[in-house]
Protein backbone atom coordinates (compact mmCIF):
# COMPACT_ATOMS: atom_id res chain seq x y z
CA UNK A 1 0.00 0.00 0.00
CA UNK A 2 1.27 3.41 -1.06
CA UNK A 3 2.04 6.10 1.57
CA UNK A 4 0.63 9.20 0.82
CA UNK A 5 2.96 12.21 1.12
CA UNK A 6 2.05 14.33 4.37
CA UNK A 7 3.77 17.29 2.25
CA UNK A 8 1.41 17.36 -0.51
CA UNK A 9 -1.21 19.12 2.02
CA UNK A 10 -0.47 21.94 4.67
CA UNK A 11 -0.04 21.07 8.91
CA UNK A 12 -3.32 20.42 9.85
CA UNK A 13 -4.47 23.16 12.91
CA UNK A 14 -4.74 19.58 14.80
CA UNK A 15 -1.91 17.73 14.20
CA UNK A 16 -0.94 14.08 15.82
CA UNK A 17 2.63 14.98 15.42
CA UNK A 18 2.18 17.93 17.53
CA UNK A 19 1.82 14.76 20.50
CA UNK A 20 3.97 12.25 19.13
CA UNK A 21 7.14 14.10 17.60
CA UNK A 22 6.49 16.51 15.14
CA UNK A 23 8.92 17.77 12.52
CA UNK A 24 7.85 21.11 11.71
CA UNK A 25 9.67 23.99 13.12
CA UNK A 26 8.31 26.83 10.66
CA UNK A 27 7.02 26.64 7.09
CA UNK A 28 9.23 25.22 4.53
CA UNK A 29 9.03 28.20 1.84
CA UNK A 30 8.97 31.75 2.91
CA UNK A 31 5.87 32.75 1.12
CA UNK A 32 3.78 29.94 3.74
CA UNK A 33 5.26 31.39 6.75
CA UNK A 34 2.06 33.56 7.28
CA UNK A 35 -0.99 31.75 8.68
CA UNK A 36 1.21 28.34 8.60
CA UNK A 37 0.79 25.73 11.44
CA UNK A 38 3.72 23.61 12.60
CA UNK A 39 4.20 20.60 14.77
CA UNK A 40 7.00 22.15 16.92
CA UNK A 41 7.97 24.83 19.02
CA UNK A 42 10.48 26.95 19.41
CA UNK A 43 11.67 26.88 23.36
CA UNK A 44 11.89 30.68 23.83
CA UNK A 45 8.28 30.88 22.55
CA UNK A 46 7.01 28.45 24.95
CA UNK A 47 9.60 29.91 27.90
CA UNK A 48 7.46 33.04 26.81
CA UNK A 49 4.15 31.59 27.42
CA UNK A 50 4.76 30.01 30.49
CA UNK A 51 6.24 33.37 31.91
CA UNK A 52 2.75 34.68 30.98
CA UNK A 53 0.71 31.84 32.43
CA UNK A 54 2.78 32.82 35.70
CA UNK A 55 1.77 36.07 35.04
CA UNK A 56 -1.88 35.39 35.34
CA UNK A 57 -1.58 32.90 38.69
CA UNK A 58 -0.47 35.62 40.65
CA UNK A 59 -2.99 37.70 39.47
CA UNK A 60 -5.47 35.70 40.29
CA UNK A 61 -3.85 35.24 43.83
CA UNK A 62 -3.16 38.66 44.40
CA UNK A 63 -6.77 39.29 42.88
CA UNK A 64 -7.49 36.67 45.91
CA UNK A 65 -5.59 38.73 48.65
CA UNK A 66 -7.22 41.91 47.84
CA UNK A 67 -10.59 40.78 48.35
CA UNK A 68 -9.70 39.27 51.55
CA UNK A 69 -8.73 42.55 52.83
CA UNK A 70 -11.85 44.64 51.59
CA UNK A 71 -11.12 45.00 47.59
CA UNK A 72 -13.31 44.50 45.23
CA UNK A 73 -13.55 42.72 41.92
CA UNK A 74 -15.01 44.97 38.48
CA UNK A 75 -14.79 42.21 36.08
CA UNK A 76 -18.38 40.39 36.49
CA UNK A 77 -16.60 37.18 34.90
CA UNK A 78 -14.27 36.72 37.49
CA UNK A 79 -16.58 38.40 40.46
CA UNK A 80 -19.25 35.02 39.63
CA UNK A 81 -16.01 33.07 40.32
CA UNK A 82 -14.99 34.57 42.98
CA UNK A 83 -18.54 34.24 44.34
CA UNK A 84 -18.18 29.85 43.84
CA UNK A 85 -14.90 30.39 46.26
CA UNK A 86 -11.12 31.65 45.92
CA UNK A 87 -10.05 27.94 45.05
CA UNK A 88 -12.70 27.79 42.08
CA UNK A 89 -11.58 31.07 41.01
CA UNK A 90 -7.71 30.67 40.70
CA UNK A 91 -8.40 26.88 39.01
CA UNK A 92 -10.95 28.18 36.43
CA UNK A 93 -8.48 31.31 35.71
CA UNK A 94 -5.56 28.84 35.40
CA UNK A 95 -7.73 26.35 32.84
CA UNK A 96 -8.94 29.04 31.04
CA UNK A 97 -5.68 30.80 30.92
CA UNK A 98 -3.96 27.48 29.87
CA UNK A 99 -6.65 27.18 27.28
CA UNK A 100 -6.37 30.15 25.17
CA UNK A 101 -2.12 30.20 25.27
CA UNK A 102 -2.27 26.94 23.63
CA UNK A 103 -4.60 28.15 21.28
CA UNK A 104 -2.68 31.11 20.62
CA UNK A 105 0.85 29.15 20.46
CA UNK A 106 -1.13 26.90 18.02
CA UNK A 107 -1.62 30.06 15.90
CA UNK A 108 1.96 31.37 16.23
CA UNK A 109 2.04 32.13 12.78
CA UNK A 110 -0.87 34.31 12.37
CA UNK A 111 -0.28 37.60 12.45
CA UNK A 112 -3.35 38.64 14.80
CA UNK A 113 -2.68 35.28 17.20
CA UNK A 114 1.17 37.31 17.54
CA UNK A 115 -0.34 40.78 18.29
CA UNK A 116 -2.72 39.16 20.91
CA UNK A 117 -0.49 37.53 22.40
CA UNK A 118 2.24 40.57 22.92
CA UNK A 119 -0.92 42.97 23.84
CA UNK A 120 -1.81 39.95 26.64
CA UNK A 121 1.36 39.35 27.90
CA UNK A 122 2.42 43.15 28.22
CA UNK A 123 -1.52 43.59 30.43
CA UNK A 124 -0.72 41.29 32.86
CA UNK A 125 2.96 42.11 33.13
CA UNK A 126 1.56 45.75 34.40
CA UNK A 127 -1.44 44.13 36.13
CA UNK A 128 1.60 42.57 37.80
CA UNK A 129 2.90 45.25 39.15
CA UNK A 130 0.06 47.00 39.81
CA UNK A 131 -0.73 44.48 42.64
CA UNK A 132 2.72 44.46 43.65
CA UNK A 133 2.33 48.11 44.53
CA UNK A 134 -0.95 47.74 46.15
CA UNK A 135 0.82 45.03 48.35
CA UNK A 136 3.62 47.34 49.04
CA UNK A 137 1.48 50.14 50.00
CA UNK A 138 -0.49 48.06 52.51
Amino acid sequence: MPRIDRRRRPTPFFSLYALWGGRRHQARRAHEAEAAYVDLYEPRLVLFLLVFFVLTVIDSVSTVAFIQIGGRELNPIAQWMLDRGPRFFVVMKGVLTALLILFAMMHKNFRHSRYAITIAFGFYFLLAMYHWFLHWIQ
